[in-house]
């Protein structure tokens, strides 16, 4: 049991390659395009050192490259973990530490604070930048559009299993500092079973906008669980949410 083969990978089997899974202000990403960039991301990650059971720390604005990143973890049989991209660098450090995550991936726009944070934390991950060029990037620092210039389309799913831990959702932290809920992989497939499916009646035709951002468990399962386990399409925006928006 597999997150990635599940709700990705099932879609290109029951020939819907083409359909689109994501709806982007840059324009649309068929299940096909999102599979290919899960694959080249998970073997980035391979190339990096992230093996299973590790943590994979998301900074990633809503984007396709989050979800495809999301996936590309699960792939591996790595554990996700994701947070706001508009925090303070000594948070970035916490979760950094938190975790000992293998690799942070981390956009553009969040470097700089996590840069920071990478100066204050023990730990010591890789660090992947979504949108950056390697003239911009210091050591310890690789562009992730360069890695997947040179990383292969294709990609084995790791045998993950049923109570394999698959993702860590932090609390709020209203009664001191956030810490990891632990997710098996079967948590994800049941909440889709008998929510997504059993209580909302989630459809093919159905194409899902959250008002939170990916970060929060709810919007992600929203916008890229829920429908992709019925070939159903998310819509993505990296604005914060604004009553203006």
């Amino acid at each position: 049991m597999n997150l990635a083969t599940q709700f990705v990978d099932s879609n290109l089997e029951a020939g819907r390659a083409e359909r689109i899974a994501l709806h982007t202000r840059d324009g649309a990403c068929t299940y096909g395009q999102l599979a290919e960039l899960m694959n080249r991301i998970g073997n980035v990650l391979l190339s990096v050192g992230v093996r299973r059971q590790q943590r994979v720390l998301l900074a990633l604005a809503d984007s396709v490259e989050f979800v495809a990143t999301w996936y590309a973890a699960q792939k591996i049989g790595a554990v996700t973990a994701e947070v706001y991209t508009f925090l303070p660098a000594k948070d970035y450090a916490y979760y950094i530490d938190y975790t000992e995550a293998a690799a942070v991936v981390v956009d553009a726009e969040t470097l700089p604070r996590v840069r920071e944070a990478l100066g204050t934390s023990v730990h010591r991950p890789a660090v992947l930048v979504s949108g950056a060029h390697d003239s911009a990037l210091t050591s310890g620092e690789h562009s992730l559009r360069a890695l997947l210039a040179q990383s292969s389309p294709e990609l084995v799913a790791a045998p993950t299993r049923a109570d394999d831990i698959a993702i860590w959702k932090f609390t709020t932290g209203s009664t001191g500092r956030p810490k990891a809920c632990v997710h098996p992989v079967r948590s994800a497939v049941v909440s889709h079973q008998c929510y997504a499916r059993a209580v909302l009646g989630m459809s093919g035709d159905d194409v899902v906008l959250p008002v939170p951002k990916l970060f929060f468990g709810y919007a992600r399962d929203l916008t890229a669980l829920y429908p992709f386990g019925v070939g159903g399409a998310g819509v993505l925006f990296a604005e914060r949410s604004t009553p203006e928006l």
